[in-house]
C-alpha cells in the first residue's frame, strides 16, 4: 500500500510498531494509535501505515474470519467466518473455489520465497553485552564540557547541595524543554542536575488521602500507575486520576510521556500546559526541600505561579514530590483541551473543572474552574467559583457562568498566540462540555436526576477518531505483458525495503571524512534594511573556525543565481530584502562551532524606508511591479453591475499567507 516515501520517518513508525509488539498482547487499534502518537510522517501520510499495521491488532484478525478469508483456532476447534467446521459461509462461491486461487494479489506484489524464516534468535532487542555491569549505574556520574557541567547524583543530600551552591542549576529529568531551549533559543546552563537516581524523587507512595508523586516520575509511570489503582479503588475515590489518566492520552506523544516527568512540567510554567489547569483545580499539596530551610509545603493555588514562568519555589529549593488526592463521592472532576490537531500538539485552551456537591443534591458545595491559555500564567478563574458556590448546577447556573468567564479572563487583542475571540468562546465551550459530562455523571450515579435535552448530550463526548478503511486496486497482470511494462502493475517503492530495515542513507548517516569542514550561514534579521558593515573578526578568531566568506569574495557575475534569470544574489551585497537572507558562511571544524560563530559576525544596518507591509502601504507610497498596471478582462463587468436583478454582497477578505509575491 506504499506506506513510505521519503522514508525518513519509517525506521521510527517500524521500531514504535514492534515495541508495541514485543510489550503487549491482544492489540487493539487503540494501542497503535498511542504507539503512533509521537511519529509524525509529513509525505507519506498515516492511511497506507496504518492498513499494513492492522494485520496485528484483534480488530482485523476478527473481521478476516468474519469475512471468510482465514480461520482460527479455539479450544481445539478450527473457526472460519463462525463456523466450527472449517466451512465457509459463501458455500460454493467461496475464494477458494475460485479458479484463479493461486493467482492472488500477493505473488504480484512480493516474493514470499525471499523472506527469511522467523528465528528469534535474531530479535532486536537492547544489546545484552551493555548490561553485563550496573557499575555506572550506581555511581554518582559528572560530566564536564567545555560551558556545562551535567550531574547524576544518587542521593537527595547531594542534589540540595549542589542546589545550594549552584542556584541557577537546571534540574532535568526528559530533557524535553530545556533541550529545546538550548538547542533552538541557544540557551546555556552552566549546571545541570539528573535525579532519576534519587529514590525519594521517583516513588509513588499510596497514603490514606491519594497518592504522593516524586517529582521526577515520568508521566508513563504515572499513567500505568493510576490505571492500577482505578481498576481496584471504588470509582468514586478515583475520578481524580481517570481525569489525569484521560489527559494524559493527548500529553505530547508516548516517546515523550516515557521520559518527561511531571515535576518538570509544573516547575516550567507554561501557561499552556496540558497538566497544570488539572492541578490547580484540585490544589494539589507541592512539598519543596532545601538544604537551608529545610521542608515546606505550598498549594498550587492562585499564589503559586508568580509571572509568566515563574512561581513561589526559591531558587535553592526543589520540587521533591507533588500529592495528588482521591475524590470523594460527591465530587467530580473534568478536564478538556483544545488544540489544532488532537495528538502531540500543544494546546490553544486547556480547561479543568473541580466541582464538589452538597450530599446527595445538585447544590453547588465548592468548584474551581482553571484554564490554560488565557493568560500569561495558568489561570484560576476565582471570582467565578466563588459566585458559583451555593448555587445549582443547572442552565441558570451555566448562563452565570459564561457571564463569568467573559468578564474574569479578558484576552488583549494583541495577545501572544492569536485568536483571541476563538480562545475566550473555548471558555465556555469546554465548560459547557464538562457541566453536560457532569450532569450526565450524577444521573448515572443516583445523585441527582437531571433532564438534559437530547440534542446536546452528545457534547459531553469526547471525539473519537475511526479506523481507516480503504481499497487499493490494480490488475492481476502476470504474463500477459513484458515484465518492463510498468502499466497496470502495483509496482513497490523502489527504497521501501531500505527504509523499513534502517538502512538507507541520509546525510546525518554519511560518516564524516578526514579534514572535512562545516559550513553555517550568516542569516540576515532584518527584512528591508541597507548593509553598512559585516565584520567577522570575533568569529573568526574563535578556535576552529577556518574562514569567512561574503560578497566580497566573489565577482559580482559569480554572485548572481537563479533558475533561469539569475537576477538575485548568493551573498547580500549592499541591501537585504527578505529576513534571513544569506550575507556570508562561516566555515569550521564541526557544525557546533560553524554555528556559534555564524552569530558571532557582527552586521550593521540602516533601515529603508518608508516599510511596506501592506496594500493599503503600497498604494500610499506608490510602490508597484514594473507590470502594473495589469488587467485579465472577460464579459461585460459594467452590463453585470447594472442590471438590478443580481444580488451585490460586499466584504472584505484579507489572507497572510503568500504563494508567491
Amino acid at each position: 500500500a506504499h506506506g513510505s516515501q521519503c522514508g525518513f520517518c519509517t525506521p521510527g513508525i517500524v521500531m514504535s510498531m514492534y515495541a508495541l509488539l514485543r510489550t503487549k498482547k491482544n492489540i487493539k487499534y487503540s494501542d497503535i494509535e498511542v504507539a503512533f502518537q509521537g511519529n509524525l510522517c509529513r509525505c507519506t501520510g498515516y492511511r497506507a501505515i496504518i492498513e499494513g499495521y492492522k494485520t496485528f491488532i484483534e480488530e482485523w484478525e476478527t473481521q478476516q474470519v468474519a469475512n471468510g478469508v482465514k480461520s482460527i483456532t479455539i479450544n481445539g476447534n478450527r473457526i472460519t467466518n463462525g463456523n466450527q467446521n472449517g466451512v465457509c459461509a459463501m458455500g460454493k462461491d467461496c475464494c477458494k473455489n475460485n479458479k484463479f486461487e493461486d493467482k492472488n494479489e500477493s505473488q504480484y506484489i512480493f516474493d514470499k520465497s525471499s523472506f527469511l524464516p522467523y528465528d528469534s534468535s535474531q530479535e532486536p532487542i537492547f544489546p545484552p553485552e551493555l548490561k553485563l555491569s550496573s557499575v555506572f549505574d550506581e555511581e554518582y556520574l559528572i560530566y564536564k564540557g567545555t560551558n556545562i557541567t551535567w550531574h547524576r547524583p544518587l542521593e537527595l543530600s547531594t542534589v540540595l547541595s549542589l542546589k545550594s551552591k549552584h542556584p541557577d542549576a537546571k534540574i532535568v529529568v526528559g530533557n524535553t524543554e530545556l533541550g529545546v531551549e538550548m538547542k533552538f533559543r541557544r540557551c546555556t546552563y552552566p549546571v545541570i542536575i539528573m535525579p532519576n537516581c534519587v529514590p525519594e524523587m521517583n516513588s509513588i507512595i499510596e497514603t490514606d488521602s491519594g497518592l504522593t508523586i516524586g517529582a521526577s516520575v515520568s508521566l508513563m509511570e504515572i499513567e500505568n500507575t493510576f490505571r492500577k489503582y482505578i481498576q481496584t479503588l471504588p470509582y468514586y475515590k478515583t475520578r481524580t486520576l481517570i481525569t489525569i489518566v484521560d489527559m494524559l492520552n493527548w500529553f505530547a506523544g508516548k516517546q515523550i510521556r516515557n521520559v518527561a516527568a511531571i515535576g518538570g512540567n509544573i516547575m516550567t510554567g507554561s501557561p499552556i500546559s496540558d497538566m497544570n489547569p488539572i492541578l490547580l483545580a484540585l490544589k494539589v499539596k507541592l512539598n519543596l526541600l532545601s538544604k537551608e530551610n529545610g521542608h515546606r509545603s505550598v498549594l498550587m493555588d492562585e499564589s503559586f505561579f508568580t509571572g509568566y514562568r515563574k512561581n513561589v519555589v526559591q531558587p535553592n529549593e526543589i520540587l521533591l514530590s507533588i500529592e495528588i488526592p482521591f475524590s470523594s463521592k460527591f465530587q467530580y472532576v473534568k478536564a478538556y483541551k483544545q488544540a489544532k490537531r488532537r495528538e502531540d500538539d500543544i494546546s490553544i485552551v486547556t480547561a479543568a473543572i473541580n466541582v464538589i456537591f452538597e450530599e446527595h443534591t445538585n447544590i453547588i458545595k465548592m468548584i474551581n474552574l482553571a484554564f490554560g491559555g488565557m493568560a500569561p500564567v495558568t489561570k484560576i478563574a476565582t471570582n467565578t467559583g466563588l459566585s458559583l458556590s451555593g448555587g445549582k448546577w443547572d442552565e441558570i447556573m451555566l448562563e452565570k457562568a459564561f457571564s463569568m468567564l467573559i468578564e474574569e479572563l479578558p484576552l488583549s487583542p494583541s495577545a501572544p498566540g492569536g485568536n483571541v475571540q476563538f480562545r475566550r468562546a473555548l471558555t465556555m465551550s469546554l465548560f459547557f462540555k464538562a457541566y453536560l459530562a457532569i450532569a450526565q455523571e450524577m444521573t448515572k450515579d443516583c445523585f441527582y436526576k437531571f433532564t438534559i435535552d437530547p440534542y446536546f448530550q452528545s457534547g459531553a463526548k469526547q471525539f473519537h477518531g475511526k479506523m481507516p478503511k480503504s481499497s487499493q486496486y490494480f490488475e492481476l497482470i502476470g504474463d500477459k505483458q513484458i515484465k518492463s511494462d510498468a502499466v497496470g502493475r502495483p509496482i513497490q517503492h523502489m527504497s521501501a525495503f531500505k527504509q523499513v530495515t534502517g538502512e538507507a542513507i541520509y546525510c546525518d548517516d554519511i560518516p564524516t571524512a578526514e579534514g572535512e569542514l562545516y559550513l553555517a550561514f550568516v542569516l540576515s534579521t532584518k527584512a528591508h534594511a541597507k548593509l553598512l558593515s559585516v565584520d567577522p573578526t570575533k568569529a573568526l578568531a574563535v578556535p576552529g573556525v577556518v574562514a569567512f566568506y561574503s560578497a566580497k569574495d566573489l565577482t559580482s557575475e559569480q554572485n548572481e543565481i537563479g533558475p533561469i534569470f539569475h537576477d538575485e544574489e548568493l551573498f547580500a551585497s549592499k541591501k537585504v530584502v527578505s529576513q534571513g537572507q544569506t550575507i556570508g558562511v562561516i566555515v569550521a571544524q564541526d557544525q557546533a562551532t560553524a554555528q556559534n560563530a555564524a552569530r558571532m559576525v557582527k552586521i550593521e544596518y540602516e533601515e529603508i524606508q518608508p516599510i511596506i507591509v501592506t496594500m493599503e502601504d503600497a498604494i500610499k507610497h506608490n510602490s508597484f511591479y514594473p507590470q502594473y498596471p495589469k488587467t485579465i478582462k472577460r464579459g461585460d463587468v459594467n452590463s453585470v453591475f447594472a442590471d438590478n436583478n443580481n444580488i451585490f454582497i460586499e466584504g472584505e477578505c484579507r489572507m497572510g499567507g503568500q504563494e508567491h509575491f
